[in-house]
């Protein structure tokens, strides 16, 4: 069931980059993904990402075995949506690397996902993802983040 009343697909938003994989690959999150991709067609959301997306899309699917040309198909449909890339600047990797060094590890914070958390800090943006340990540590991270599944 998707949440209307609290308008969290409206604004400035930081996009995590399940919310890309589950709208091009048609997973389980398909239509809660597909709802925020049209939130910003419709230009009710104005979609943020760190420039180290990329990074970590190509490493997440290059590691499970895509091959090359099949990853710029997946860059190239990002791409395609609107979104503005927020570089990855020293207060961001310093900040991000503090916050994996607390929360990082096996069942914790993701490497890449510290780098999302702290660009969504730095910059002051809500964060939508369906990751648990950022939407159960948000307060400890330091940001608002916004369960993709309640869209």
């Amino acid at each position: 069931m998707r949440g209307t009343s609290s308008r969290e697909d409206e604004g400035e938003a930081l996009i995590d980059t399940d919310v890309f994989i589950s709208y091009i690959k048609g997973d389980e999150m398909i239509e809660h993904s597909a709802h925020v991709i049209d939130a910003i067609t419709s230009g009710r959301l104005e979609a943020r990402i760190s420039s180290i997306l990329f990074d970590d899309i190509t490493t997440g699917v290059r590691s499970k075995g895509m091959e090359i040309r099949d990853v710029i198909k997946v860059i190239l449909a990002i791409a395609s949506i609107k979104h503005v890339s927020l570089p990855i600047t020293s207060a961001i990797a310093i900040n991000a690397l503090m916050i994996y060094e607390k929360h990082g590890g096996s069942r914790r914070l993701h490497y890449f996902d510290a780098f999302h958390v702290a660009t969504a800090k730095i910059n002051d943006l809500k964060m939508i993802t369906s990751d648990r340990y950022i939407l159960e540590n948000q307060e400890t991270l330091g940001i608002k983040a916004v369960d993709l599944k309640t869209l």
